[in-house]
């Protein structure tokens, strides 16, 4: 599990708005047994603010949503479906902007 990975959700019932979380929290802290994750969100190709990322997934524009963050179990995290690593810039700054409002 490496930083930026894209996971399937692992709460069914979301899964229709929410079908990914992303790994927000760093790779080389493999020893914690829970992981920051931001949900990935369908269904909008536009962010409504700048704490929202646009990606791209199999063709399909999805929103990172940051202010969505929680810390989730890394064993429920099974079902790894790629890596946004190509966005990392653009996820940062909207982390960055979150905690420190610039």
């Amino acid at each position: 599990m490496r930083q930026f990975d894209l996971y399937e959700n692992p709460a069914t019932p979301m899964r229709g708005a929410v079908p990914f979380v992303l790994v927000l929290s760093s790779h080389l802290l493999g020893d914690l047994t829970e992981v920051i994750v931001a949900p990935v969100l369908a269904g909008r190709n536009a962010p409504l603010n700048a704490f929202e990322i646009p990606v791209q997934h199999d063709e399909t524009t999805l929103l990172v949503s940051v202010t969505g963050m929680t810390a989730i179990r890394r064993r429920d995290l099974r079902r790894r479906m790629g890596s946004m690593q190509t966005y990392e810039d653009d996820i940062r700054r909207a982390v960055d902007r979150l905690f420190t409002g610039f």
